[in-house]
């Protein structure tokens, strides 16, 4: 066939009409509206917009062009088939408020594409450039996470040459849509024109996203300045185990003024509890996943540790605090009435505890949670049970309660401390020996632990360098931003003026260093970062204005869920 161009003459003749007639053919076929079926005629609408149906055919078309060879399990975990949905209403919306504006893309616009092998889809604004990026529907940038900025996204690549220097080969496009799209020539160009008009619309909207030298400026400088803090950490059930009164007067007083939050709670605790049954202490040592013999008999020594320090004459509830690993070490171990609520080894505990004699102490009890000690009252008795179980949930509520208080107040007299001059170390210290003085040194290598050996006892720890939308303290989960609170601070030594909640207690936070970003490293690469927030704030104007058509369409936009519904899951799906 080349060499018939290289001929001249009549084969070049020859040749211009096969050309011809096939752009002939290919423009006749593809001619938008010509003998196309009537809205009469469709069954169901995946979409109804101001009487205008979407039908079946058409969404199972953008689903092939998105996800080809996509099997069920990553459509499911990706929602594919919702965000196909999602955006063929997108385009619908774009489409329609493009026609109302006056906008048009001719024929030999929506041509020139199929030619060029280049077919459209629409993906949902809020998220388009991720899905193009994971399912090929754009150009990669150099980093291979996101699209090439300026190109098009939700483009999927046809193989319309048999080369890439043959021509347009019609049969080969035709098989491709066949394949992709399940779609004729014809009705594949005719939602081709709505996929064009929809990205005009597309493009004007983010071509009106402004990013000021001085905005970027701005935002440059928040994203790159870096502070560094000294971090106090004080966890609730260190509190919990080494500063708070857990004698049964001190339950009993918190109870008296606290009796309605403890009668609701007992009301839910109240089916654990019933005559014959019999209150149990533990000490656990848990045996992590992937433990080995040497390491289960480091616990049992522990543990042997633990039992034989009981036995000498310190109180089962004081060791307890001091060294169990489970979720009743702040309350000395206190289990009540051990039921199937316990979890795993409730079974083999249950029938210890039944065997135990009122104050015994168990052997070492192994479940495959791991290895316990047990220590049990009497079998209660109906007359008993209220003040028993009362109780039991009022040291709960109360040791929660009243380690809240004292990190509180902890925190403040630490702060105080610094404030008035002294190194936050040396505060820190002073406010240990005032709270735990029986703890306050270090445990030699034949004592028990101690409090100020503890790992989660509060110390000072130094941050990594980190910016105003980062995160200071990682294994931390404030009730309030970290980052933005610590680069209010101004200068190095300057404290938060009060403790800042945690999920698990409470942190303080000292400003060690502030680094801002320099203005000469944002001009190095002015014209990248600009880029950048550009399309960072296009993709936002997108959203906001898809979400606004969508708003103003009210009930004239009807869409059938059904098909955003991903197929259920299946036990051939996870093998």
């Amino acid at each position: 066939m080349l060499s018939l161009f290289r001929g001249g003459g009549v084969s070049q003749v020859i040749v211009g009409g096969i050309a011809f007639s096939i752009i002939l053919v290919f423009a006749l076929e593809f001619r938008a509206g010509r003998n196309g079926p009537t809205a009469s005629l469709k069954k169901e609408c995946v979409l109804e917009l101001k009487g205008s149906c979407v039908d079946p055919k058409d969404y199972y078309a953008a689903y092939g062009l998105v996800a080809p060879g996509v099997d069920a399990r990553s459509a499911r975990r990706a929602s594919l088939h919702k965000k196909v949905l999602d955006g063929l209403v997108e385009r619908e919306l774009l489409a329609n408020d493009a026609e109302r504006l006056g906008l048009s893309v001719s024929e030999a616009q929506v041509e020139e594409e199929l030619f060029a092998g280049r077919a459209h889809v629409s993906l949902p604004a809020e998220d388009g450039e991720s899905l193009a990026t994971q399912l090929n529907l754009c150009r990669p940038d150099e980093t291979g996470r996101g699209c090439e900025p300026g190109t098009d996204v939700g483009v999927r690549e046809l193989r319309v040459k048999r080369t890439p220097t043959d021509p347009f080969d019609y049969a080969l496009y035709e098989r491709e849509v066949r394949i992709l799209a399940n779609r004729g020539p014809k009705e594949f160009k005719e939602t081709q024109s709505r996929e064009l008009l929809a990205s005009r619309l597309r493009a004007l909207v983010r071509a009106r996203v402004r990013v000021p030298e001085g905005e970027a400026y701005s935002l440059y400088e928040q994203e790159r300045s870096t502070a560094v803090v000294r971090s106090v950490v004080l966890r609730r059930d260190w509190f919990a185990k080494h500063t708070i009164d857990l004698s049964d007067g001190a339950v009993d007083k918190w109870a008296s003024a606290n009796q309605a939050q403890v009668d609701a709670a007992w009301e839910t605790e109240k089916p654990n509890f019933t005559a014959g049954c019999v209150p149990a202490h533990e000490i656990l040592f848990e045996v992590p996943p992937g433990a080995n013999d040497d390491d289960r008999a480091a616990l049992k020594k522990k543990l042997e540790s633990a039992r034989e320090r009981i036995t000498k004459g310190e109180s089962f509830e004081s060791v307890a605090r001091e060294v169990s690993e489970g979720q009743t070490a702040t309350t000395g171990g206190e289990l009540g009435c051990i039921t199937a609520g316990y979890g795993i080894g409730n079974e083999e505990l249950a029938k210890a505890a039944l065997a135990l004699k009122p104050n015994e102490l168990s052997q070492q009890i192994e479940t495959p949670r791991g290895f316990h000690l047990l220590q049990v009252g009497g079998k209660l008795e109906a007359g008993t049970i209220e003040a028993v179980g009362k109780r039991f949930v009022a040291r709960k509520l109360y040791v929660r309660a009243a380690a809240d208080e004292k990190v509180k107040a902890f925190g403040e007299e630490v702060l105080k401390r610094a404030t008035a001059g002294a190194k936050l170390e040396d505060a820190l210290d002073a406010t240990l020996a005032e709270y735990v003085p029986a703890h306050a040194k270090k445990a030699g290598k034949d004592e028990a632990p101690s409090a100020a050996a503890e790992s989660d006892r509060p110390k000072v720890d130094i941050s990594s360098p980190f910016s105003s939308s980062g995160n200071p303290l990682p294994d931390v989960t404030p009730k309030e931003p970290l980052a933005s609170r610590a680069f209010d601070l101004k200068n190095p030594g300057d404290l938060l003026p009060a403790p800042v909640e945690t999920s698990d207690g409470a942190v303080l936070i000292q400003l060690k260093e502030k680094n801002p970003a320099k203005q000469e490293d944002f001009l190095k690469h002015k014209a990248e970062i600009i880029n950048s927030l550009v399309n960072a704030k296009a993709d936002e104007a997108l959203t906001r204005y898809v979400a606004e058509l969508r708003r103003k369409a009210g009930d004239k936009l009807k869409v059938d869920a059904r098909f955003g519904e991903e197929a259920k899951n299946t036990r051939n799906d996870d093998e």
